[in-house]
């Protein structure tokens, strides 16, 4: 590809994640843009490789909410349009639902639940699903208290037996404490890794 061509690609991608004035800012440096608009870029980079599957890790860290919405509705519609998969790493619950078709929650480096989306939020099946969806701020709570999951995240050199989320969760009892849960089908594809699914389901 000739230097011509390789910055026609690049104006045609910049304009496609729509950065305003591609063609004057693609010689522009990266402290010049936004940290919306820098990861912005950063997706047109990807989409330049034409790639089968995009694996976007915290898309939206540092980023007002306004400018979140955006990028996640960014990565929808290339999905669509791409037809590509999308992987999506975030802590922050918040902003995948309209975006993403399933979900798997992790917790300890190890997968606790897995399901659809909108079962994932209708009805957790895992206690630390629960909490980081009791932990997502919400207008119809304004005024009150934010909710927070008890204890610490597990030192990963030194991961409880047992379930390792045993330690912070309501629903803890003896056997969690030594034997570590297999992910149960509870419906579906639907899996969850908590002795006690069940119970979390019912609320």
């Amino acid at each position: 590809m000739s230097r011509r061509d390789a910055r026609a690609r690049a104006v045609e991608l910049m304009d496609r994640v729509r950065i305003p004035g591609a063609a004057q800012r693609v010689r522009d440096y990266p402290h010049q843009f936004s940290g919306g608009m820098r990861q912005r870029i950063m997706i047109a980079m990807a989409l330049a490789l034409e790639p089968a599957l995009i694996i976007a890790d915290e898309p939206t860290t540092a980023l007002d909410v306004t400018v979140q919405a955006q990028v996640m509705d960014l990565l929808a519609e290339l999905r669509r349009e791409y037809r590509m998969g999308l992987i999506l790493i975030t802590h922050d619950l918040g902003v995948v639902a309209d975006v993403a078709d399933r979900i798997a929650v992790m917790y300890a480096g190890r997968i606790v639940e897995s399901a659809p989306v909108h079962d994932l939020y209708k009805a957790p099946a895992h206690p630390y699903t629960r909490g980081l969806l009791d932990s997502v701020p919400r207008l119809d709570q304004k005024g009150q208290q934010l909710y927070a999951i008890k204890g610490l995240p597990p030192n990963l050199t030194r991961i409880p037996s047992g379930c390792s989320f045993h330690p912070r969760c309501p629903l803890a009892r003896d056997v969690c404490r030594t034997d570590e849960p297999p992910l149960h089908a509870v419906s579906g594809s639907r899996r969850s890794a908590c002795h006690f699914w069940r119970e979390c389901l019912d609320g």
